[in-house]
């Protein structure tokens, strides 16, 4: 599998205006993206460096998995996304090699036609790690 570059880390945070404050005064930059999720239950400000977006990300309702990330171990790095060429490959390669994953076949984000799956923390010494196709909008 061709790894091309860290596509994004997520964090998770109770508070994602607050984030988005904090993140864009102490560096001097403004988010280029925001959006939510409703079957994911998050809200997300996104901020591009150079290749990489970093993603602040809050729980919509009090039940979701960013909302269970901050129970239980505080807000911080959630996830590690890595880009591939094709998703649906790495998975194939990911499998192969006997990798446990918590998607066996990519899920869509639909608005960017991004393919994505998630290899399971136990996998990558308690990290949450995602491959994922496709690019953000520039």
């Amino acid at each position: 599998m061709k790894l091309n570059y860290v596509d994004h880390i997520s964090i998770a945070t109770k508070d994602v205006k607050r984030a988005e404050g904090d993140f864009s005064k102490a560096l001097s930059i403004e988010p280029f993206m925001r959006y939510t999720i409703q079957e994911d239950k998050i809200n997300v400000v996104c901020f591009r460096i150079g290749e990489t977006v970093l993603e602040f990300m809050e729980d919509t309702t009090g039940d979701g998995e960013v909302a269970k990330f901050v129970y239980k171990r505080g807000e911080g790095v959630m996830l590690i996304s890595l880009n591939v060429d094709n998703c649906k490959n790495a998975l194939e390669e990911l499998k192969k090699n006997g990798v446990r994953l918590v998607n066996n076949e990519p899920r869509l984000w639909k608005e960017y036609n991004r393919r994505f799956a998630f290899i399971h923390p136990s996998e990558m010494h308690g990290v949450l790690m995602e491959v994922i196709d496709g690019s953000y909008p520039k």
